[in-house]
């Protein structure tokens, strides 16, 4: 559908849901999300709370609509294959990283301002769980500290994104992708390499003579 075909109350819900995100990001900034009320943002944006409620239920639920398409582009499946280093699809997996960054950077003051100091950390958690889950699916199957892995590998991603908003995106979208693939790359390389390295060590469990079952 073309902007011209928009019907007349298709155009009245995007310039509400346009004035309900001005109004909630500026007022994020001035006194904190966690101080924020549903009536701040109606009042602020110009509009009464009947208007609010009939596209969202709260101010988190407004937080949600706006992470969703990032949910979504990060629940996109890919087949990784890092068991086998020879098969993996470095373009597949980078190119799903750059749609990610991609629309980070089309919305990036929302992005800044929401895990920014004054925005909520429940957000950016949520940010992060989505990251856990692309990166846990993505790893081959008997690699030991998993969990350790993915806590560490998601916040040094989220830590990354939050770099370069904050630093006004200097790479672009895809160079961004590459970098984050390489370096996640290598830190899992480092946790294989341990791995095995742990593995050739360990001698074999052996019973001695006279020894109890």
């Amino acid at each position: 559908m073309t902007h011209d075909e928009y019907s007349g109350d298709d155009l009245r819900v995007q310039r509400t849901h346009k004035l309900v995100l001005e109004a909630l990001l500026d007022l994020t900034v001035q006194k904190g999300f966690s101080a924020l009320t549903v009536s701040d943002i109606t009042k602020y944006a110009g509009i009464n709370r009947a208007t609010f409620y009939r596209h969202f239920r709260d101010k988190f639920d407004l937080l949600d609509n706006y992470a969703k398409a990032t949910n979504e582009l990060l629940e996109v499946p890919f087949e990784v294959g890092l068991q086998k280093p020879d098969k993996v699809d470095t373009n597949q997996i980078v190119q799903g990283l750059t749609r990610v960054i991609d629309h980070i950077r089309a919305n990036a003051r929302f992005y800044r301002v929401m895990m920014g100091k004054n925005g909520d950390p429940g957000f950016t958690d949520k940010i992060r769980q989505y990251i856990q889950k692309r990166i846990r699916r993505s790893l081959p199957a008997g690699l030991q500290n998993v969990d350790l892995y993915v806590s560490y590998s998601s916040s040094a991603s989220l830590g990354a994104i939050l770099w370069w908003l904050e630093h006004d995106m200097p790479y672009s979208p895809e160079e961004m992708a590459i970098i984050l693939h390489q370096l996640e790359s290598g830190n899992l390389k480092a946790m294989l390499e341990r791995d095995s390295s742990q593995q050739k060590s360990t001698p074999p469990t052996s019973l001695t003579p006279g020894a109890q079952l």
